[in-house]
């Protein structure tokens, strides 16, 4: 499809062809004229598949031009930097239209931004804390919203902002909604479904640019920290089958509480490189692979060690890198014949499966999505109330792995979130320490 086939206007079209673009991608043949026409949208893809153009294309083509007063698009964003490299796109793109757009974020002065926003803004960019202290202080109008726009909503949950954005949704008044994420999972569905009834979700992938040679590798979703650590103990005791085992962590500390607590079931089979005083360690993986009575190794990714994987079976992630490459590295078979034998094992709960994509991406192919083992103790918390977006504390609890379901989120909106109604916006002037209205319907 060539730019004409999106049905911009003019200006847009001009503004595309003079940054080089020449054809759109697939995100944004198939949302641009939903987020026109005013549909409610889950727009999922990868870093570098185009979100960000067509959440900016959309709004600009559905603005057309500057004419209120109050904001009639907002955008949530997880942190200023976001913030203003959307900023930017929207200077870009929209060169040649006059759409005023504001970013809102904390460290910035609130009166300046009241003043600007009382000349007359139509996109207000922020991060929900922000934008929810400026309500709150009666610095911005919402009550001419007509599209509330997450983006990088992953993000956002992995912030434990839902609450925040639960907020403003029901201070707002009908109007359009749009999640952009990179991967969608059980916390970020339930915001969802707080406030969008039937949206449309579009999906869209990104084509690695080769397919990387890996070792097998195998996924793991479970809930929290202390199942993973649960799994890795159940695992480790399975002497016959995991005789030597690479995990990994991010940090030191990390690395420190898995000796401790696999210490009392295996006690003589693991160490930690590169140990503190009175724990037991080596202080090389060589060591450690000429050690028969050892069978797991500890290493923290601030370690910055070489190791050579051959004559090792698992290599295991219990915490995901945070830069891609570093795990990718460790799973390449850089010859054909390397590594004949090693799996490489990752862990991952919800807010970590953002890093999981990447990592698919740049090896070209997925992961295996492996059962959680029957007998594995489930840790987490009895299912609950929320009232008023906050959420109450709940009981500690376990469950098995058979009663467990990851990332089962997908179900019809509960009856108290349906939202069939309006607040006046002076009614709404205040939201922390006060009740939703629709709570007491």
């Amino acid at each position: 499809m060539s730019l004409e086939g999106l049905k911009l206007n003019k200006q847009l079209n001009t503004a595309m062809a003079d940054l080089g673009f020449t054809s759109p991608r697939e995100v944004q043949e198939k949302t641009l004229s939903r987020i026109i026409g005013g549909q409610d949208l889950v727009i999922i893809g990868p870093e570098g598949c185009g979100k960000t153009t067509a959440l900016v294309l959309g709004v600009l083509a559905k603005l057309k031009f500057a004419f209120e007063i109050a904001p009639r698009v907002l955008i949530m964003v997880p942190n200023r930097t976001n913030g203003e490299a959307l900023e930017e796109q929207f200077r870009l793109l929209g060169r040649n239209l006059d759409i005023r757009v504001l970013g809102v974020y904390p460290g910035m002065g609130m009166e300046g931004q009241r003043e600007l926003l009382e000349e007359g803004i139509d996109v207000v960019i922020g991060t929900p804390d922000r934008v929810e202290g400026m309500y709150i202080k009666s610095a911005i109008n919402l009550s001419q919203i007509k599209s509330f726009i997450l983006d990088d909503a992953d993000l956002i949950v992995k912030q434990g902002l839902q609450t925040v954005v639960k907020n403003i949704a029901e201070s707002l008044p009908k109007c359009q909604h749009i999640v952009f994420t990179e991967i969608i999972h059980e916390r970020l569905q339930k915001l969802v479904d707080f406030f969008l009834l039937y949206p449309t979700t579009i999906e869209v992938d990104l084509d690695s640019l080769a397919v990387v040679d890996t070792v097998p590798l195998q996924l793991y979703k479970v809930p929290n920290y202390k199942t993973k650590l649960n799994l890795l103990n159940l695992m480790m005791r399975d002497y016959d089958t995991y005789k030597k085992v690479v995990v990994f962590t991010n940090t030191k500390s990390t690395a420190d509480k898995l000796l401790r607590s696999l210490e009392k079931r295996i006690e003589s089979a693991v160490a930690i490189l590169n140990p503190s005083f009175g724990q037991k360690g080596v202080t090389s993986f060589e060591q450690f692979k000429q050690d028969e009575e050892l069978r797991v190794l500890l290493i923290s990714n601030e370690e910055e060690a070489l190791v050579n994987f051959d004559d090792i079976q698992f290599i295991l992630h219990f915490d995901l890198p945070l830069e891609r490459n570093v795990m990718i590295n460790r799973v390449e078979r850089k010859q054909v014949d390397e590594l004949p034998n090693t799996i490489a094992i990752t862990y991952s709960t919800d807010i970590e499966l953002n890093m999981v994509r990447k990592v698919e991406l740049g090896v070209g192919h997925s992961m295996q999505i492996m059962d959680l083992p029957e007998d594995l103790i489930i840790e987490g918390n009895r299912a609950g109330k929320e009232e008023d977006g906050v959420e109450i504390k709940r009981k500690k609890t376990t469950t098995s792995a058979e009663e467990y379901i990851p990332g089962a989120a997908f179900h019809a909106k509960k009856e108290s979130n349906l939202k069939d109604y309006n607040y006046n916006y002076k009614d709404k002037r205040k939201m922390a320490g006060k009740k939703s209205k629709r709570r007491n319907d």
